[in-house]
């Protein structure tokens, strides 16, 4: 007789659990789907391979060589850290340098902070927490970008010494490691 009271009290007990475990299930599962629709493209480590300014009616120059050393590296919790050296540290450098934004020492840039970015406008704010380029510190950095399959480009421009200049730096995305 007990054994028959404790089924009946169990039974429903039972379904509930079940059902509660099937809802938690499905609702995991839809917000999983939901974070990687929502999830960032720059998410992942991307290589530089140029980064050249070019002065209006003046030469390119490559403040960090023709084949420059560094990474932006872009987590899905929204951490992301750049960073980019002369190749070779040493080398000298290639006419001069437009930007008074000088990093200390001159042959290598590195910020991190965390990132926002908007879809629509295909642009990411870095918010700056450091950095050895002084100006950059707390500071938000605006970027826009385009994205050519695992090509990832930034376009723009700024004023330096009284001239408009292009800055265009291309990363491509680094292969993930297993």
């Amino acid at each position: 007789m007990l054994c028959g009271i404790r089924r009946r009290l169990l039974r429903p007990l039972g379904r509930f659990f079940l059902v509660s475990i099937t809802l938690a299930v499905a609702l995991t599962t839809s917000q999983s789907r939901a974070s990687d629709s929502d999830r960032s493209p720059l998410v992942g480590t991307w290589r530089f391979t140029t980064f050249v300014d070019t002065p209006e009616g003046g030469q390119a120059v490559y403040a960090f060589g023709k084949d420059p050393i560094g990474f932006f590296i872009f987590t899905a919790d929204g951490h992301v850290s750049m960073n980019i050296m002369r190749n070779p540290p040493n080398a000298p450098l290639e006419g001069v340098d437009p930007d008074p934004e000088s990093c200390l020492p001159d042959w290598f840039c590195a910020y991190f902070g965390t990132f926002t970015w908007d879809r629509k406008k295909s642009t990411w704010v870095t918010h700056v927490l450091g950095s050895n380029m002084p100006s950059y510190l707390g500071t938000d950095q605006a970027r826009h970008f385009t994205l050519q399959g695992d090509k990832l480009i930034i376009s723009e421009s700024y004023v330096a010494a009284g001239k408009r200049i292009q800055a265009v730096r291309v990363l491509v995305r680094e292969k993930e490691i297993r």
